[in-house]
């Protein structure tokens, strides 16, 4: 007999007296009427008239400049700066830690000296639109100087462990540490090509204990059989849920190694990865080693300029000047690729944290929160591909600074969390703090139009007052920029970068504000395809519509002869307009991805070659190199006669025989380029291995500070993508 189980009987849910809607227009409602009474009581007249004191006082402490001044006295500061920075430049290579804050000072002083007089004696209340725009543009410029000033702080001291590294390997080698690591490549849409060189690099690291996973989120039968094939194992997930973040998360549970490994589907690490990083996993408290990331490929500023040999990559900054200088604070920042993470410390924090798509940056502050180490080797010990199509680049980047905004209304937020340091959370608001930037780098691209078009005045300045009071910091921070981060960026390529990215950027971050959690993640589109000349359309858009506003802008103002009526702001505006057209122009011409002729990346190589058909043969050298093609010119430099269209090549140095090529091309100075085809996996590994995991092969030297200035008034006056692409 069934027992009736009687189940109490719960309270009727009551109706809401307002919904949310009409409760948020009931606040609101609320809000501005006390805000109409507050303005009602307040005495303007005597607001008014301590602001004219407090300007009052200001210029009477202030230097003094006017147009009577003499060009000395105008001149001096830029003279002084011209001097102290050359002399730092002549005397030392790179700045000894012991400087970096006397230089910070000094940069700190010009700041709050140019801004104190900004605030006292430049801003315009004639009008409401003199007010509204002087107002917007000094805040814009405060809030420039205050990231400068935050970044000269985060540069304070610079790290290098690679002495530590030394030691480590040491340990590793002699077989004294070494613990069960677990590789992990996860991985959404890439192709196959792309996941097959990942993996033959991860599992040729010499290193005894280790398993390679493929981790498949979208569970096609290709990379199945592409895991049985190399002998890694393969793990997929009923879902997608949580991204990559769920990924990893999954194959935690399906492993069992001390250690994790984790690297993108495009990155092949070096030979000694391992060796170089597990070793410092001997102490207890650290929980997680960061390697730089690298890039075999030029991303689509450089490639798109023509600029490959003569400008660095967009992120070399951070990951080769700014990581270190946060890892002498315990404030590294994971960045989702070429890291080491010990289990029991993921573990610990409950996993990689999921609640936004920049999860690495997430896993970074809750391990620091509950007080373990992390550690940055800034050793190039991996490589990867970048980003090469203007649109994938912007959209890349605007999803950092979506995920990076997300924390602010989630359980990272660096502000709120508790565990860190003041210092930690200095380091972690810095990142905040740059993708906010985005809007005021949008703003003063459309700031001279105000003026142009309404008469609005940015600031009430003299071009004698500019010169003595902006261009010292100006040429102060020019030049020593690119000394300060180690020759990673220049400060005219910095400010360029951060126009381009503004305006996309200035959306995603308005809308993560106001939405934060709206859009999902995106996976970045890396795969190289053959294409022809392309111009992105929504990338390229609104600097178009900018150069067509800031050349009619100053026309108008030619036409109603505001040179005559107001002649130091026109000036003043048509100097911030005419950078504004230069910068205009370069991130209109990034925005043509320019033609794509090769498959892979090809790499210089000079190694000896050997052609054979029949019983004939042709020796030479190779000019490049790369996974899928060689081309080498003949010996002496004599013309070829005719090749067949298949053969085989000989790379005796690689240890390469009778590999099947067919024959593309023959130039008349004797130059061939031949297409591999069916390598089996014996050479493959090989070729794999000495175009990508060759120890310290990514090292590259600094660039030069003079020639990144000259390459960026060169790109400006030549047209690349049309100049150079067939």
């Amino acid at each position: 007999m069934n027992k009736t189980v009687r189940l109490p009987r719960l309270a009727p849910i009551e109706p809401k007296l307002f919904t949310r809607g009409w409760t948020l227009c009931f606040v609101a409602m609320l809000m501005a009427w006390a805000g109409l009474w507050a303005i009602q009581q307040t005495e303007w007249d005597a607001l008014a008239g301590a602001w004219e004191a407090f300007m009052q006082w200001g210029r009477f402490h202030l230097p003094l400049v006017n147009e009577d001044c003499s060009l000395l006295w105008i001149l001096c500061p830029t003279i002084l700066m011209l001097a102290w920075a050359g002399s730092l430049l002549l005397l030392f290579d790179q700045p000894p830690d012991w400087l970096r804050l006397p230089v910070g000072l000094v940069f700190l002083f010009l700041q709050a000296s140019y801004l104190a007089f900004r605030l006292v004696a430049t801003l315009s209340f004639d009008t409401w639109p003199d007010a509204v725009v002087s107002v917007l543009f000094f805040l814009s410029e405060s809030f420039i100087h205050f990231r400068i000033a935050l970044g000269n702080l985060s540069l304070l001291r610079l790290t290098d462990r690679s002495a530590q590294a030394d030691e480590s390997q040491g340990a590793v080698q002699a077989g004294e540490y070494l613990p069960m690591v677990d590789v992990f490549v996860p991985t959404y849409s890439e192709p196959v090509e792309m996941l097959r060189r990942t993996i033959i690099g991860c599992q040729a690291m010499d290193y005894p204990h280790k398993n390679v996973y493929l981790l498949d989120d979208q569970r096609r039968p290709a990379m199945k059989r592409l895991a049985e094939e190399l002998g890694c194992r393969y793990l997929d997930r009923p879902d997608n849920r949580h991204a990559k973040a769920g990924n990893l998360n999954h194959a935690l549970s399906l492993s069992d190694g001390e250690l994790i490994v984790c690297f993108d589907a495009d990155f092949i690490p070096t030979r000694d990865f391992l060796q170089r990083t597990v070793g410092f996993f001997r102490e207890a408290e650290v929980a997680l080693v960061q390697t730089p990331q690298n890039f075999f490929n030029e991303d689509a500023v450089t490639r798109n300029l023509g600029l490959e040999r003569a400008l660095e990559d967009e992120q070399r900054l951070f990951f080769r000047t700014l990581q270190p200088a946060r890892d002498a604070m315990n404030a590294v920042v994971c960045h989702g690729s070429c890291f080491v993470v010990r289990r029991s410390a993921l573990e610990a924090i409950g996993g990689v944290p999921t609640e936004t798509i920049t999860e690495d940056w997430a896993t970074s502050i809750k391990l620091q929160a509950a007080g373990f180490k992390l550690y940055y080797l800034n050793e190039a010990l991996s490589a990867g591909m970048s980003a090469d199509k203007c649109g994938e680049f912007v959209q890349q980047r605007s999803r950092w600074a979506q995920g990076t905004l997300q924390s602010l209304f989630a359980s990272t937020n660096p502000l709120a969390i508790p565990g860190l340091s003041w210092q930690q959370r200095l380091m972690h608001c810095s990142a905040i703090v740059y993708y906010l930037g985005c809007l005021s780098s949008l703003f003063n691209l459309i700031a001279p139009l105000f003026f142009f078009f309404c008469g609005a005045h940015l600031l009430r300045m003299t071009v004698a007052e500019i010169l003595f009071y902006r261009l010292p910091f100006t040429v102060g921070f020019y030049l020593l920029y690119s000394w300060l981060t180690r020759r990673t960026r220049s400060a005219v390529w910095t400010e360029f970068y951060e126009a381009f990215l503004a305006p996309s950027m200035a959306l995603t971050a308005i809308r993560s504000l106001c939405k934060p959690f709206g859009a999902g993640f995106r996976v970045t589109d890396k795969a190289i395809r053959r294409q022809r000349l392309c111009v992105n359309r929504r990338v390229a858009l609104p600097f178009a519509i900018l150069i067509v506003l800031h050349v009619a802008g100053i026309a108008f103002a030619l036409i109603t002869q505001r040179q005559y009526e107001e002649r130091d702001a026109f000036v003043i505006a048509t100097y911030f307009a005419v950078s504004n057209l230069i910068t205009l122009w370069l991130c209109l011409l990034v925005s043509v991805d320019v033609a794509q002729e090769h498959r892979f990346v090809r790499f210089t190589h000079r190694l000896p070659c050997l052609l054979l058909w029949d019983d004939t043969g042709l020796s030479g050298e190779t000019i490049t190199l790369s996974e899928g093609e060689a081309v080498f010119k003949a010996c002496g430099g004599s013309r070829v006669g005719p090749l067949p269209i298949q053969a085989f090549i000989h790379l005796p140095s690689l240890q390469l025989a009778d590999v099947p090529v067919r024959v593309r091309e023959v130039s008349g100075d004797g130059q061939v380029s031949v297409e591999f085809l069916d390598l089996t996996l014996p050479q493959r590994r090989t070729l794999i291995a000495y175009l990508y995991c060759r120890p310290r092969q990514w090292d590259r030297p600094a660039r030069s500070e003079l020639r990144a200035m000259w390459e960026y008034a060169r790109a400006s006056l030549r047209i690349y993508s049309l100049a150079e692409s067939p």
